[in-house]
């Protein structure tokens, strides 16, 4: 269910307004075909109740930017269930009770593009069995047990035919975009290296200064040139964190079995505290909970880039909301199977309508020009890999947290050791 969800998350993640501009469509078409079907061109069978069920789900979906904030983040779950009910089970439905005739049969092709269109290929076939299923079963229901008309039985070659084309279409295009993506994954591999280069030479030159600046005589001026000096350490440490996550997100470099070494979380969290590159005043205001201690099997480099990220976004959050009396918290918690990372940060919060493709690559919470949106789903790749999960809570002008989830491990002579 969690790769079902995660695959038509990500299906929509940079096309939203689809799932909107297909409930616009329903709220249109069930009550139109109803008049046309009902009073135009009469059919054997309609149903005011099951139109109307189907007209009030999408009705409710087009509607969903303006639903209450704290139920905007089910409106993706929502449509999913809204989907298949006006699509595969209610026309699989009405197809059985108008005995397959011809315009149902058209009527039935129709919905099965939508579904194409509107699911990815997997939750496409899950919903199509699942929808036609459920329909057998309300029509064995409302009709006391009636067999299922023949002309069922003989359009339903005709629909799989046109369906095994679709879905071979599909997975030929799936096929070019992975195509399109190795390209880019070399692209980006050429342009790192182009951009490495001269920031190497950079790091090089910065480290010259920084040594003939510790011979000069204490002085304004030499403050002012280490703090320059300090500055473009930290523009090159960002520029070459950038490169990372790009490579990283596109190549997907990092995905595959954890390492095998174990590592403290304590000393983990104490690192990345140690080499972020704060602003002004902004240590003072992350606080750490991190007694509890516990170690996790991957590795530490990574893991501490996962809380560079986390730290990043709600520094920036904390920064956008304004005001004072604000704080980042990292805490640690022990548990019997799982260890937990809680990151904590009482900045201006996640709009609900981001809140489910947080961890897609290139969708940023920030706004345009601000964040490359690589940061969380680099840090979903890591956490994954090492076997764990991440997840986000959020409401707007409150904050935000992160927790991570990972599974607790012990050194293998522990583990020989053990009763």
């Amino acid at each position: 269910m969690q790769e079902l969800s995660r695959r038509y998350i990500e299906y929509h993640a940079h096309a939203q307004r689809k799932i909107r501009a297909a409930a616009v469509i329903g709220v249109l078409g069930f009550p139109v075909f109803y008049l046309t079907w009902k009073y135009v061109l009469p059919q054997p069978y309609e149903s005011l109740l099951l139109r109307g069920i189907g007209t009030a789900l999408c009705l409710a979906l087009a509607l969903s930017p303006w639903w209450p904030r704290r139920l905007q983040r089910y409106a993706v779950p929502f449509s999913y269930f809204t989907f298949l009910f006006s699509l595969p089970f209610f026309f699989t439905l009405m197809l059985l009770l108008n005995d397959s005739n011809s315009t149902w049969q058209m009527s039935t092709l129709a919905a099965l593009i939508y579904v194409v269109l509107l699911y990815d290929l997997v939750n496409a076939i899950v919903v199509l069995i699942v929808g036609s299923l459920a329909a057998i079963a309300a029509y064995l229901l409302m009709t006391g047990g009636a067999p299922i008309p023949i002309g069922y039985w003989t359009t339903l070659p005709v629909l799989m035919f046109a369906l095994t084309a679709i879905f071979g279409l599909a997975y030929s295009d799936n096929l070019i975009a992975r195509e399109k993506l190795k390209a880019a994954a070399s692209l980006a591999s050429q342009v790192a290296h182009e951009c490495r280069t001269p920031l190497t030479g950079i790091r090089f030159e910065a480290d010259g200064c920084e040594r003939l600046i510790a011979r000069l005589p204490p002085s304004p001026a030499r403050d002012k040139l280490a703090a320059s000096h300090s500055r473009v350490r930290q523009h090159i440490t960002s520029a070459n964190s950038v490169i990372d996550l790009l490579l990283s997100n596109v190549a997907q470099h990092h995905r595959g079995s954890p390492a095998s070494e174990l590592h403290s979380m304590r000393q983990v969290v104490k690192q990345a505290i140690e080499r972020y590159s704060f602003k002004p005043n902004q240590r003072e205001l992350v606080r750490l909970d991190i007694d509890e201690d516990f170690r996790f099997r991957g590795s530490d480099l990574l893991m501490t880039h996962v809380l560079f990220n986390l730290m990043k976004n709600g520094l920036r959050a904390i920064e956008a909301r304004g005001g004072s009396d604000h704080y980042l918290s990292i805490s640690l918690r022990q548990g019997e199977g799982m260890n937990r990372i809680i990151v904590i940060d009482t900045g201006e919060g996640v709009p609900p309508e981001l809140r489910n493709y947080l961890f897609i690559p290139f969708v940023s919470a920030q706004r345009p020009g601000v964040g490359t949106g690589l940061g969380l789903s680099f840090c979903r790749m890591i956490v994954e890999s090492a076997g764990g999960t991440i997840s986000c809570e959020s409401e707007v002008d409150f904050g935000t947290s992160f927790t991570i989830d990972l599974p607790a491990v012990q050194p293998v002579g522990e583990d020989a050791t053990a009763v």
